[in-house]
């Protein structure tokens, strides 16, 4: 039997770290969904870079460090996998989510029922976002996330809007500036 560093007796059999071995094939899946999505964006030469060349690029880096990672989980011991909690991932994803149905405004449709979001600006969805991905932690208070979320949101719109000049709808429409 081997001993992991995380302490306790575990069988010797292929997998050495489940830890790295799942850490491996989830970059390898995510991987695979970048080069998929820029399957048909052109690769270009290197006279003129193609819209498709980034994309690729970091895919096939990131499978690279995938493999590297099943590699080391089949031949070093390392930690066992630890039970994770949906928590996390789900305020994250619906940050995320709540941000792009936010910003601009969209009208999502579900078994009939259709509901309209008002376009809020960058300047109301930015914190949005930011203190519903704050659920993800328990211990979060809201005193400490609500000026982060301020200047966090400050200063996207000062990178995007005036630096970048990209169009990016700052403050509500109708409303003019906050």
């Amino acid at each position: 039997m081997a001993h992991s560093p995380g302490g306790g007796a575990r069988d010797a059999g292929p997998i050495k770290s489940p830890h790295d071995l799942a850490g491996g094939l989830f970059l390898l899946g995510l991987a695979a969904v970048g080069f998929i999505g820029g399957f048909n964006l052109p690769f270009g030469q290197l006279s003129g870079i193609g819209s498709g060349l980034m994309p690729k690029v970091v895919a096939v880096l990131v499978a690279a460090f995938g493999l590297l990672l099943v590699a080391q989980g089949l031949v070093l011991d390392g930690d066992r996998l630890e039970r994770w909690h949906l928590r996390g991932p789900v305020f994250v994803l619906g940050a995320v989510l709540l941000f792009a149905a936010t910003i601009r405004g969209a009208t999502l449709s579900f078994a009939g029922l259709s509901l309209t979001i008002p376009p809020l600006g960058l300047a109301v969805a930015g914190p949005l976002a930011v203190v519903f991905s704050s659920l993800a932690d328990r211990e979060t208070r809201l005193v400490e996330i609500l000026p982060f979320a301020v200047a966090i949101t400050a200063a996207s719109i000062l990178l995007f809007k005036y630096l970048l000049r990209l169009p990016i709808p700052v403050y509500v429409p109708g409303l003019g500036a906050l």
